[in-house]
C-alpha cells in the first residue's frame, strides 16, 4: 500500500496540475483566443471549449480530495477541493447553459450578468487552489 507520505506528495501534484491549467486557461488561452480569432468564431469555439474545461477541473479537483482522505488530517484541504469540484460542476451545469442562452436571445445585459458570475465563482476557485496549494507544499 502506498505511504501517507506518496499520498500527499500526489495530492500536492494534482493541486499544482490544476493550479497550472487554471492559470493557463484564464490568463494565456481564452485572451489569445480572442487575439487571433475573429470574436464571433471565437465565442463559438470558447462554448465548445467551457464546458469540456469545467468538467475536466471538477475531475482534478476531487482527485487530490480522493488522495487526502486517508490522512484523516486534511479536512480542510479535503472540503476545499470539493467544493472547487462543485463549483466546476455548477458552471457546467448551470452557468453554461444560462450563457449560451443568453447569447442565443441576444440578451447582451443578461450574458455580460452570466459572464460576470462566471468569472467571479473562477476567481474564488482560483484563490481556493492557491491556498490549498501552499497548504500541502508547507
Amino acid at each position: 500500500m502506498f505511504e501517507w507520505l506518496n499520498l500527499h506528495v500526489l495530492a500536492l501534484i494534482a493541486v499544482a496540475l490544476q493550479f497550472g491549467g487554471m492559470a493557463y486557461f484564464a490568463f494565456l488561452f481564452t485572451p489569445m483566443v480572442f487575439k487571433f480569432v475573429d470574436r464571433e468564431d471565437a465565442s463559438k469555439f470558447l462554448r465548445q471549449v467551457f464546458p469540456v474545461y469545467y468538467r475536466t477541473n471538477a475531475v482534478i479537483s476531487i482527485l487530490p480530495a480522493l488522495l487526502l482522505i486517508p490522512g484523516q488530517s486534511y479536512e480542510v484541504e479535503v472540503g476545499t477541493m470539493l467544493a472547487v469540484a462543485a463549483g466546476f460542476l455548477f458552471a457546467a451545469r448551470v452557468i453554461v447553459p444560462m450563457a449560451n442562452k443568453a447569447r442565443e436571445e441576444s440578451n447582451d445585459a443578461k450574458f455580460k450578468a452570466v459572464h460576470r458570475s462566471s468569472v467571479i465563482l473562477h476567481m474564488i476557485q482560483f484563490v481556493a487552489v492557491v491556498v490549498i496549494l501552499v497548504r500541502l507544499a508547507q
